[in-house]
């Protein structure tokens, strides 16, 4: 499910937990109003870092670019500001480096350049900048006021910054973006300061679990102490969209409906509300019956079948508009739901096989059960014995006569349909249990035979000429009688 992040902005507000080393380091976002801290006292370390000589009292954080552009920033240390963000006590001396950029995921403490550079980056407008491995600025002036610059942040990247309190006296930081307002101002990604995260999607597929528990987790610890409030909200998916459900108002829920889970936090230091969502399905695979096995129609040897016929005996009492049912050759790809038979109302097979059947449920395709049946082809020959061809001679009176042996195709087919199965006449019983060319009795047509001649039919399947049966009927030919002329 895609998560949706808002912007939040973190006006004049006092923040507590800065790290004090680079491993603690601390997330923050600056929004357009002010970040402000208290400052560190009593802590010291000499060693360089950067153009720093020293490191006193120091406090790291680290930022997320949001949107890519240039972000500037100006870092205040003074000993009192006011609920405006505007510094109304002593000045005290500040000192920084910043470094970047860095991916995300990546572990920044053992990348950044931990050396001592004289004279490093500083002021990127100047035409004497110049990067020195991946520190982007530093400075260890006496001001109370230092600047610093990300000039082509790109979306994602992450920045590292080190301020240290050289006076050691106490009081707080402020560290503001001051071009928030310009056109190509990049942003800093609040997500990381102020956002929740319910977790990756809940897809059940079984029948004991019925309910599941989401957790709105922070991604970073609260800039100021307080109690969240949250707001849970669900999506069934009938169009009216995310409903506020007023008996969720705590960090973790149990829920019990599927649909999209949305949760809104409302955090102290953070101004606005952060949201996040989860798809949670809860979903049973499908009780199937066995289906019977299904017989082509007696005799056809490529007969039609409708394979969704099984489908309603098949699920029994469950609703067939709730499952997404298809039809298979092979075993493995009911397991996936590949390569479905295309025509299943009006599939044709001329051997009996086997049907492997899906059936999935329609909001969960990957809670599904197999079944499987048989078709049945009944591709036997059978024919039917026709009645003999009596004529009566003509005037030759030779014991011949010429026959149509085809007229008896009909009595042969009698229920069998004609166009899967062929007929041959033959004049030997070997002939006609052989093939369809041996012995034949030409042609079918006109045939001439007689007085008292047994014909041998073969009715063999056009899908499979070892299928096939045989049958006779005689020709008689019956002789003119003689006229007896009295006396």
């Amino acid at each position: 499910m895609k998560k949706i992040t808002l912007l939040f902005i973190l006006l004049v507000n006092l923040a507590n937990g800065q790290g004090a080393s680079c491993d603690q380091a601390t997330a923050f976002c600056a929004g357009s109003g002010a970040f402000i801290f208290p400052n560190i006292t009593g802590s010291d370390n000499s060693d360089d870092i950067a153009c720093l000589f020293s490191q006193p009292n120091a406090s790291w954080f680290y930022l997320q670019i949001e949107n890519s552009g240039v972000l500037e920033f100006n870092i205040v240390q003074n000993s009192a500001f006011n609920a405006a963000g505007i510094p109304i006590g002593t000045e005290i001396d500040v000192d920084f480096v910043a470094w970047g950029p860095f991916a995300p995921g990546q572990d920044f403490c053992s990348l950044i350049n931990m050396g001592s550079c004289s004279p490093c980056p500083s002021n990127t407008s100047d035409p004497n900048y110049y990067p020195v491995g991946n520190i982007i600025d530093c400075s260890y002036s006496s001001l109370a006021v230092e600047n610093f610059t990300i000039p082509n942040g790109v979306s994602g990247q992450i920045y590292v910054v080190l301020i240290t309190n050289y006076d050691d006296d106490p009081g707080f930081i402020q560290l503001q973006q001051t071009n928030s307002a310009n056109a190509n101002a990049g942003s800093t990604n609040c997500d990381v300061v102020c956002g929740v995260d319910v977790g990756p999607d809940q897809i059940f597929c079984s029948t004991s679990t019925t309910c599941y528990t989401i957790n709105a987790l922070f991604n970073a610890p609260s800039a100021q102490p307080g109690t969240p409030v949250y707001v849970w909200s669900l999506d069934i998916g009938d169009g009216n969209g995310p409903v506020i459900q007023p008996a969720f108002t705590t960090q973790s829920i149990t829920v019990c409906q599927s649909g999209i889970w949305s949760v809104t936090v409302t955090r102290p230091g953070c101004t606005a509300g952060a949201t996040d969502e989860v798809l949670v399905t809860f979903s049973a695979p499908p009780n199937l019956n066995t289906p019977p096995d299904i017989t082509g129609t007696a005799g056809s040897c490529s007969p039609e079948f409708d394979l969704t016929s099984i489908i309603v005996g098949m699920l029994g009492s469950q609703n067939p508009a709730d499952y997404y049912v298809t039809f298979h050759l092979d075993l493995f790809d009911s397991f996936d739901g590949s390569n479905p038979i295309p025509n299943p109302t009006t599939f044709t097979t001329t051997t009996s096989i086997p049907i492997y059947v899906r059936v999935e449920n329609l909001n969960n395709p990957l809670c599904f059960e197999n079944t499987e049946f048989n078709l049945i082809v009944d591709c036997v020959a059978t024919a039917t014995m026709p009645p003999d061809m009596i004529v009566c001679d003509d005037i030759t009176n030779n014991g011949t006569e010429t026959f149509n042996l085809t007229t008896q195709n009909a009595a042969i087919y009698d229920v069998l349909d004609p166009t899967q199965y062929t007929i041959t006449y033959h004049t030997t019983l070997l002939g006609a249990q052989t093939n369809n060319s041996t012995d034949l009795a030409t042609p079918p047509t006109a045939y001439v035979g007689g007085p008292n001649q047994i014909i041998y039919v073969r009715l063999e399947s056009n899908i499979d000429s070892t299928i096939y049966d045989t049958t006779s009927f005689n020709l008689i030919v019956n002789p003119l009688p003689t006229a007896a002329i009295g006396a």
